[in-house]
């Protein structure tokens, strides 16, 4: 296995050799075995902060055109319009940077922070007897990048996949390797996580850049080796790397990435404007609108993670698109 390479400016031996393939692939359960900081340096300079801004156009319908979804197809959106808005949404999330060479940059992350719809109906709040629409947001166009790059390179798709949550994210164009340097763990087995495995995470939880420890709380959450850990999720951790060491190596691997949390929804009744944008006498009984509004209510410590078998998967299927784009990860992975 390749393991992290320690860096140092004083070209001093490196900590850790390049290793010899293994099939013992079990890790520890105690967090005395540790990391050193040249180590988490090397890795946090891996990790990336991704954005994806996705550019709308609104168009704006009067009530009396009573224009409903039947007669939608049927119009011309920028003709039959009262007028015409843009707006934008910005999502980040955490990739890995697996691949940058002379073909490019290739990195992994989870799909969902791509998943913006083509197309948003909103719809009148009181319409006599029909759904007419108040307004047809269009999606223009969407740019994928990562946080910081000085160059500004935008990043396409190389290989998705919806149902495993998994994306490959990738450019032709050159990135510097110094600053977007590329992962040097190689990819552990999941099989062999245990209840109680320790684990280390390393992300944007909330948009800031953290290292973390949890336990693998499920590893057997689901029959593809996905697996449960016992730690906090907020937005932006989503691709966050899961890396344990090896029992028998003490070297890290990769065993996965985090994908979401548990949570439940409900709907709640709101005022017409929320509390950050108007400030509600509670003494007082509220005579405005009321709304509904779908919340979301996060089981926080139960945090659902993709394996790095089902990742070994996904790029087996998607093998010859991101080959075709100028990628290969087979040595990564270990494929004959």
């Amino acid at each position: 296995m390749v393991i992290l390479l320690s860096v140092s400016c004083q070209n001093k031996s490196l900590r850790y050799p390049l290793l010899q393939s293994t099939n013992k692939k079990e890790y520890v359960n105690d967090f005395s075995i540790g990391i050193n900081n040249d180590e988490l340096e090397q890795i946090a300079a891996n990790v990336k902060k991704v954005f994806s801004i996705v550019d709308y156009d609104i168009y704006h319908f009067s009530e009396s055109a009573g224009i409903t979804q039947s007669k939608l197809a049927q119009i011309n959106l920028r003709r039959s319009s009262e007028s015409k808005s843009i707006f934008n949404e910005s999502v980040y999330g955490t990739a890995t940077i697996l691949q940058n060479n002379q073909n490019g940059i290739l990195l992994l992350t989870c799909s969902h922070i791509l998943n913006n719809p083509d197309t948003i109906i909103s719809f009148f709040a009181e319409a006599n007897k029909q759904t007419l629409i108040q307004s047809v947001a269009i999606k223009k166009s969407q740019m994928i990048f990562i946080h910081g790059n000085i160059n500004n390179n935008l990043l396409k798709i190389i290989a998705i996949d919806p149902e495993r949550d998994l994306v490959l994210l990738g450019s032709n164009e050159l990135f510097d390797q110094n600053e977007q340097p590329e992962f040097k763990l190689k990819a552990g087995n999941s099989n062999t996580l245990q209840w109680g495995t320790q684990v280390y995470l390393m992300g944007f939880p909330g948009g800031h850049q953290m290292l973390t420890k949890a336990n693998i709380g499920n590893p057997h959450s689901s029959s593809n080796g996905d697996f449960i850990v016992d730690v906090s999720f907020n937005p932006g951790g989503s691709g966050s790397i899961i890396i344990a060491i090896n029992k028998n190596t003490h070297y890290l691997e990769l065993v996965g990435i985090v994908k979401s949390a548990s949570a439940t929804y409900t709907n709640v009744l709101i005022p017409e404007k929320e509390g950050n944008q108007e400030i509600y006498n509670p003494n007082m009984p509220y005579e405005g609108d009321l709304f509904v509004k779908r919340a979301r209510n996060i089981n926080y410590g139960i945090t659902f993670a993709v394996s790095v078998n089902t990742i070994r998967d996904f790029y087996i299927q998607s093998r010859k698109q991101i080959t075709r784009a100028g990628f290969n990860l087979d040595n990564y992975f270990e494929l004959k």
